[in-house]
């Protein structure tokens, strides 16, 4: 057995206050620190994880509040680190609900070869710099590159929500990050079966190869035992709105009756969830099968033959956010600096770097390889960066494994560097895929009011590249989209339309679609996006033959219909063209004599009239 964070001796009493004192110390620091770097727009867990070091026993320690000879608080603290393994085994668990078939369909190939692609790229860079720059040792160097894989979705999904970004840009990132999770927590536990099956003699291929084997398939039967647990402790039942008097069926033996929970999102199924995996995962951890491969086994069992509902308990906010304290307090309570030098410092770097140019460098080859989409090519790199919980866990985990402390002390702090710069760096490239795609809602906002005259240059912008092949006479659609198909196919056979590509057109507009609805109220909808293939902006007019509804303000049908389409590289003249637009659109009189325009003659005129 492995012995974790050996315990000093110390009475069993006298542990009891401290590890109370200790407790409340490590969630109070925790909670100050995310506290405070929320105040600074930087991402709580880091803040966390830095209160975590501040009240754990290396920082006291090294600033004189506690004596080198008082080891009651370290053992207080060590007796917490379980703690990390169950976090640990949920969020692997949880990774399960990806494995959903139907997802993985739908991920399709071009995330696994981005995700294949970055993993390797990654892994390779990390553990060469490590082993050839770093001189550090070839298993150490593994399986720190191993851990390197491991992403933060997460951290990327909060971002994501905040801003609002939803469409392919979206599924392509979630299913990169999840893969590069998988794909990292298989191989993390490949490596450490093999550090374990070095460490007790085990030295050919063979040798290693058939215990590896053995105890990667005990794994998986543990974790049919978990899913089993599981079914019969959290039962799917019929709805109870539509069977309201029906609690518990009578063919349902005593156990069943007494303990099943409904697989409605609870504090309760929380809690049959985290028992029943940490079972599982301690388990495997005591029988040294891969534990991670248990948890993720269990949870793509309960995501294909079970009720995907269970994994909704385990993101209850409120329980979330006190799990997640929890665990980055404990895990920055293990820092450990005692033995720093300049070659753990110059190791962190090497790390950085590698693991910075193995993401980048690993996306853009997968993306270049399948035909990603140019701008999500162009971001997708920059939002793989941020790296957390799974990486912190598989850290200490791996310094438990190989005895050797210096691997969290290399891991911790660069993760920490990731928290704080990946995130940053995410969060500016995903304002700037918003700036693509949203951000005119003030803009458009006039469409419906304003009756001001203007002399507005912008003004001049909007009707200065407007020619009669601009303007579509009784278009013919019976959808929102349909209108919009019509509309970028018309655009892309323009003179000079061929560097409009379609398919990027149509999503943009799509995601725009989601973010913010153009339908302006009083028939008008101005669906709009920026793409890189053009130089000059693009307006298209349309009058619709049956009205469609477009969302937005009044979800009315709409009538006439601008599609705005400009460059990425000239935002303000997009915002200007969005703004004359608005302006005047705006005015009653206009709307109707557009509608009313018998030829396109008649259509350009009025709108060159307008006021």
């Amino acid at each position: 057995m492995v012995t974790l964070f050996p315990i000093a001796a110390a009475p069993v009493v006298d542990l009891i206050p401290m590890q109370i004192l200790a407790f409340g110390a490590l969630m109070l620091a925790a909670h100050l620190g995310s506290k405070l770097f929320n105040r600074f727009n930087l991402p709580e867990p880091a803040g966390q994880l830095l209160g975590g070091m501040l009240a754990g026993p290396w920082f006291l320690h090294a600033t004189g509040i506690l004596p080198a000879s008082h080891l009651v608080y370290d053992g207080a603290i060590d007796g917490f680190t379980f703690f990390v393994f169950v976090f640990i085994a949920v969020v692997a668990f949880s990774i399960g609900e990806e494995l959903h078939i139907d997802r993985l369909k739908h991920v399709g190939k071009s995330a696994l070869v981005i995700s294949i692609t970055q993993a390797i790229t990654t892994m390779l860079l990390i553990t060469g710099g490590l082993f050839l720059i770093a001189r550090r040792p070839l298993l150490e160097s593994l399986m720190i590159g191993s851990i390197g894989i491991a992403t933060a979705p997460a951290m990327t999904f909060v971002l994501l929500n905040k801003l609002k970004i939803e469409g392919r840009l979206r599924n392509v990132l979630g299913s990169v990050e999840v893969l590069c999770d998988i794909i990292g927590v298989v191989i993390f536990s490949l490596v450490v079966q093999i550090a374990q099956g070095m460490s007790a003699g085990h030295v050919s291929l063979r040798s290693l190869a058939v215990p590896l084997l053995r105890d990667l398939g005990m794994a998986h039967v543990v974790g049919v035992g978990v899913f089993a647990l599981l079914w019969i402790l959290v039962r799917r039942r019929k709805s109870m709105v539509e069977h309201p008097t029906e609690i518990l069926a009578p063919q349902d033996g005593l156990l069943t009756r007494v303990l099943a929970e409904h697989p409605s999102p609870s504090a309760q199924v929380f809690s049959v969830v985290v028992g029943t995996v940490s079972i599982g995962a301690g388990l495997s951890y005591a029988l040294h099968y891969p534990f991670l491969v248990t948890a993720t086994f269990a949870g793509f069992l309960v995501a294909n033959l079970h009720s995907r509902a269970i994994f909704d308990s385990l993101k209850i906010s409120n329980i979330a956010a006190l799990f997640n304290l929890g665990f980055f307090a404990i895990v920055g309570s293990t820092v450990r600096f005692d033995k720093f030098d300049s070659s753990i410092g110059f190791a962190i770097a090497v790390y950085v770097i590698a693991r910075t140019a193995g993401k980048v460098l690993g996306t853009r080859l997968g993306c270049r390889i399948v035909g990603e989409d140019r701008k999500i090519a162009s971001c997708l790199p920059y939002l793989v960066l941020p790296q957390a919980g799974v990486a912190a866990v598989e850290a200490v985990y791996a310094g438990a494994i190989l005895q050797e402390p210096l691997i969290p002390a290399i891991l911790l702090p660069s993760i920490v560097i990731f928290e704080i710069g990946g995130t940053l760096m995410s969060g500016f490239t995903l304002e700037k895929w918003r700036s693509w795609v949203a951000g005119e809602e003030a803009e458009l906002q006039p469409a419906a009011t304003s009756s001001k005259r203007t002399t507005d240059p912008s003004r001049d912008l909007l009707l200065s590249g407007l020619r009669p092949d601009h303007v579509m006479l009784e278009l013919e659609a019976d959808t929102k989209n349909g209108v919009i198909e019509a509309m970028v196919a018309h655009a892309h056979g323009l003179p000079g339309g061929g560097n409009i590509h379609e398919e990027e057109a149509l999503q943009l507009i799509a995601e725009r679609e989601k973010l913010f609805a153009t339908g302006m109220g009083h028939g008008l909808a101005i669906p709009h996006c920026r793409l890189l293939g053009i130089d000059t902006p693009v307006v298209l007019w349309a009058c619709l033959k049956t009205g469609v509804v477009f969302g937005g303000v009044d979800n009315e049908p709409c009538h006439l219909v601008i599609m705005i389409l400009s460059s990425v590289g000239d935002p303000d003249s997009h915002m200007k063209l969005l703004g004359a637009t608005a302006r005047i659109l705006g005015k009653e009189e206009t709307r109707y004599a557009l509608l009313a325009a018998k030829d396109v003659d008649a259509f350009i005129q009025t709108l060159t009239d307008a006021p």
